[in-house]
């Protein structure tokens, strides 16, 4: 416990030594033994590296071996803060989700990639392969929702969530307390600029090492 608040204050002195504004905490999770890089799509799985998206949904498998689908709302150090599926039925389609979940990070086994949706089997990713690293940045990695009608005869739309599977990204809709697959249509990820690419990298590379080494190398520009 120690160990991990001196590591997260030595995280937050490296991030006020690059001179950053920022105030939203992401992360990438990385292959051990793999270099980090940002690239213009870090939403979609990559067996090398990725980035965990604010607002889509995960298919969890924990380390007391329970499965669950559940959205992600916020990130925070070493915490992953999720909603579960709505309860939403014809009655009420914009019925919320309300209970939310603080989960750390390493109670998190696997991460299923869902290959059919109907028997619901799926590509497991173990997450003993992979780093979590928890960095600042200005950028906030969240996907957007978009509203359609999905029954025949509705009178309202339904929202239409992101969801990682193997495929991509997809898109969902909630009803009864179960995920259904909507469309397969490209969901727009934010852009890295360059330089936005850069301080990225920067942040991730001074985690990564303390990680590694717990050292901390500090570059001040």
């Amino acid at each position: 416990m120690i160990l991990r608040a001196l590591i997260i204050f030595l995280i937050l002195i490296q991030i006020d030594a690059f001179g950053q504004q920022d105030s939203i905490w992401n992360v990438m999770i990385l292959k051990k033994n793999n270099k980090p890089e940002v690239n213009d799509n870090m939403a979609e799985f990559s067996p090398t590296g990725f980035y965990l998206y604010r607002n889509c949904f995960y298919d969890l498998q924990f380390k007391d071996k329970t499965k669950r689908t559940l959205r992600l709302i916020d990130i925070k150090p070493d915490t992953l803060i999720f909603i579960g599926i709505s309860l939403k039925k014809d009655t009420n389609l914009n019925l919320p989700a309300k209970d939310s979940f603080l989960i750390e990070y390493k109670s998190i086994d696997k991460l299923l990639l869902i290959k059919d949706f109907g028997a619901k089997t799926s590509k497991k990713i173990n997450f003993n392969e992979y780093f979590f690293i928890f960095y600042k940045s200005l950028l906030n990695n969240r996907l957007e929702s978009k509203y359609d009608y999905v029954f025949s005869g509705g009178v309202s739309k339904s929202e239409l969530i992101p969801r990682l599977s193997s495929f991509g990204i997809t898109y969902n809709f909630e009803y009864g307390g179960k995920l259904y697959y909507h469309s397969g249509i490209n969901v727009p990820v934010p852009k890295y600029s360059d330089e936005e690419k850069v301080k990225a990298l920067k942040g991730i590379m001074t985690v990564l090492n303390l990680l590694i080494n717990k050292q901390l190398n500090v570059t001040i520009q």
